[in-house]
């Protein structure tokens, strides 16, 4: 019984990581260039059953049997990675010159804040009063020289992400990839950190006057809520039988 009540559990642990996955993904429905997570489970080692100590009552005097396999015994599951979806989302229109797309999934803005350089695919851009081009959370979008990139005049940014102030190239956007993805890390508000080497980037693909939304469905992160949902009541339920036939059981004992 005990075994049984442990193995819910774990259930019920990997069920809570997952409903944490999910709600971030539905918090960053509308979060621009949001990639979603989804998690990996593993089962723990199965435990091979074997009927043991039972007798051959067949002849006059009894003989004990072999022991006979039963089969394997499931003793929980748990959290084994989270991964994340790197497909790119639908990408909208703004007519907005300070707005811009990266248009392959494997290609990122480098921001500096004030933890260190990050990454971003987020491209909601603007322009602060000193002229600075920052992120729209105000960390400062850097150039292929890891310099600022100020803004005085008429501003644009065309497709190899050149940067022209008044018709003049003035800089160009600081686009990388990495080898492996996979090893990026999220912080929040659409950053970025990875220990790999970042690989600039020659011909980005920018779609100026574009944003990226989120890859969220919002509607398929909901169904997958409830699906957690359900099954960790499921599990629970099985918790609390599992309490109350080992009260019945220890009940049972006393009286005898």
């Amino acid at each position: 019984m005990i075994k049984g009540m442990y193995t819910a559990a774990s259930g019920m642990m990997l069920q809570m990581a997952r409903q944490d996955v999910v709600a971030n993904n539905l918090a960053n429905v509308n979060t621009t260039g949001f990639k979603r997570s989804s998690t990996v489970a593993t089962a723990f080692p199965a435990m091979l059953m074997s009927r043991l100590g039972e007798l051959d009552t067949s002849s006059e005097i009894p003989q004990p049997l072999k022991p006979e396999v039963i089969g394997y015994l499931g003793t929980g599951a748990c959290l084994a990675g989270i991964i994340n979806d790197y497909s790119i989302g639908n990408l909208k229109p703004t007519y907005n010159a300070t707005d811009v797309a990266l248009s392959t999934p494997d290609t990122y803005l480098v921001v500096e804040t004030p933890e260190g350089i990050r990454y971003t695919r987020g491209g909601s851009l603007k322009i602060t009063g000193d002229g600075l081009l920052t992120t729209n959370q105000g960390y400062a979008v850097l150039d292929d020289n890891d310099d600022y990139i100020y803004i005085e005049g008429e501003f644009a940014i065309d497709e190899r992400g050149y940067v022209t102030d008044n018709g003049e190239e003035i800089a160009r956007l600081q686009v990388v990839r990495f080898e492996n993805q996979d090893q990026l890390e999220k912080l929040g508000g659409g950053l970025l950190t990875t220990d790999q080497e970042p690989q600039l980037v020659d011909n980005p693909e920018i779609l100026s006057g574009y944003l990226e939304e989120s890859n969220v469905v919002a509607v398929q992160e909901m169904v997958t809520l409830i699906n957690v949902v359900r099954s960790y009541e499921a599990l629970q339920k099985i918790v609390q039988s599992e309490d109350e036939a080992t009260q019945t059981l220890l009940n049972e004992v006393a009286r005898v």
